[in-house]
C-alpha cells in the first residue's frame, strides 16, 4: 500500500479516538514523538510507531463499565465465606451493583451470600 495511503488510514483510524482540540494535540505529540526517535514522516516505519503510540494509549485507557463489574464480580464471587473480606455494600466507594446478580460488588470485598 502507497505510503500516503497509510498515513490516511492511521489518521482516520486515530480520529475516532479522540475529539476536538485534544485530538490535534495529541497528534502533533505522536508525531513529535516519532519524529524525536528517528523515523521521518510518510515512511511505513513513522505510520507503525503511530500506531504503536495510539496502541499503547488505548491499553493504558480505564475498561468500561461491563468489564470492571464483570472483574468484580468475579473477585467478590471468589472470596465468599472468607472473613478477611467485608460483604460488599452500597457503603463501599467502589462497590458496584450488579444488574445480572442484584448483588453488589467490589474490588475488595465479598458478594453477600444467596
Amino acid at each position: 500500500m502507497h505510503r500516503s495511503a497509510w498515513s490516511a488510514l492511521l489518521l482516520l483510524s486515530l480520529s475516532g479516538c479522540i475529539s476536538g482540540p485534544d485530538h490535534a494535540e495529541q497528534l502533533a505529540d505522536d508525531r513529535q514523538k516519532c519524529a524525536e526517535f528517528g523515523f521521518q514522516d510518510g515512511t511505513d516505519a513513522f505510520a507503525n510507531c503511530m500506531m504503536k503510540l495510539s496502541t499503547r494509549r488505548q491499553d493504558r485507557a480505564p475498561p468500561d463499565h461491563d468489564t470492571l463489574v464483570k472483574r468484580y464480580r468475579s473477585l467478590s464471587m471468589e472470596r465468599r465465606g472468607d472473613d478477611r473480606y467485608p460483604v460488599c455494600g452500597a457503603a463501599g466507594m467502589d462497590n458496584e451493583l450488579d444488574i445480572s446478580t442484584g448483588k453488589w460488588v467490589g474490588p475488595d470485598c465479598q458478594m453477600e451470600p444467596d
